[in-house]
């Protein structure tokens, strides 16, 4: 199963996404849930890139399936979550939550529910 989890401070501004583990939809190359989550994750760090320009905000893990750590995590630097509601930062990390939101729905209505699980932490 592949899990998001968006951490969100007491502000209710999203400080960071973190995207652990493996659809297992399909075989690789052919797996649609997973291929859906890249395709987020990928938007929203081309996004925070191009129209906001962050750098150095974000790492993709490469390796074993067996590390407890995150295969992808973005971080937002606490200067662009002092802007509030008014940065781009903010809609940028509001639709990506969305997005997975959706994603999740349609795994759970669609393909019985086991592949996508998207929390929110506060802190």
């Amino acid at each position: 199963m592949i899990n998001v989890i968006f951490r969100v401070n007491s502000g209710e501004f999203i400080e960071s996404m973190s995207i652990s583990g493996h659809a297992d939809f399909a075989d690789s190359g052919s797996d649609i849930i997973c291929a859906s989550a890249s395709t987020l994750l990928y938007t929203t760090i081309n996004a925070l890139e191009d129209l906001c320009g962050l750098t150095g905000f974000y790492r993709i893990r490469q390796g074993s399936k067996k590390s407890k750590e995150p295969d992808a995590m973005i971080t937002i630097p606490p200067d662009r979550l002092a802007k509030g509601t008014e940065s781009p930062t903010h809609w940028i990390m509001s639709t990506a939550r969305t997005g997975f939101l959706l994603l999740e729905r349609s795994d759970r209505e669609d393909y019985g529910g086991h592949h996508i699980q998207v929390k929110q932490e506060i802190g």
